[in-house]
């Protein structure tokens, strides 16, 4: 069963911490979404780790276009016989990685996020999983993937790198760095607020990602 998280999101204002600079003012200012934005959903899947979680990561293929490259949560447009946006998640996570939904928990969504490059509304599920699998990427759209424990999205370890934001725009912006990973625009404000809900002492009901045990507590 889904949680009811609406109460102990923080939105808009975990969002604006990764925001890059050139989005902070239309971020503050925006109440929703274009009418003709395009529906999308991610999925946000915690794994066990030995004492807290991890987040499940892509590394998108290299394409022409404006996300080629990027670390990301497995997810994409909704199709037109998508029931919901968790339906859509989970398709796309079995699609790119081989999720198989009945393999997850869903905890609920994570608040939505609008992305002008691509014209995307993205609703981050959140989902947790009992055990560590072994993924099998698409080689069509995934070039690989990565465990990241939520302890590396502590907001003192936000950095400013320089990314790609275009075929050849470059630009500074908030980002995480994992190993020689750069984590950085939709990907990174959606975990600032995942990183703020796990952390958040309301979360605790649902989700303990600091345990002192051998496994985190579902």
């Amino acid at each position: 069963m889904s949680i009811n998280l609406r109460d102990i999101l923080p939105g808009k204002s975990a969002h604006l911490l990764m925001a890059p600079d050139h989005r902070v003012n239309s971020l503050t200012l925006e109440q929703e979404p274009p009418a003709n934005s395009i529906n999308s959903a991610v999925l946000v899947l915690l794994i066990p780790s030995l004492n807290e979680w991890e987040v499940v990561l892509i590394k998108r293929n290299i394409y022409n276009g404006i996300h080629s490259g990027q670390i990301s949560f497995p997810g994409g447009k909704c199709d037109a016989d998508d029931p919901d946006i968790t339906h859509t998640a989970c398709r796309e996570a079995f699609e790119e990685l081989g999720i198989d939904r009945k393999d997850i928990k869903i905890i609920g969504q994570l608040s939505k996020l609008y992305v002008p490059p691509s014209n995307y509304t993205i609703y981050p599920v959140l989902a947790i999983s009992s055990n560590r699998g072994e993924y099998k990427p698409d080689p069509r759209e995934v070039a690989g993937y990565i465990h990241v424990p939520l302890s590396c999205f502590n907001p003192s370890l936000i950095k400013r790198s320089k990314v790609q934001a275009g075929p050849s725009e470059w630009i500074e912006a908030p980002s995480y760095v994992i190993d020689e990973h750069i984590i950085w625009g939709a990907t990174a404000m959606i975990i600032a607020e995942l990183y703020q809900v796990a952390a958040a002492e309301a979360s605790t009901s649902f989700i303990k990602p600091y345990s002192s045990s051998s496994n985190p507590e579902i």
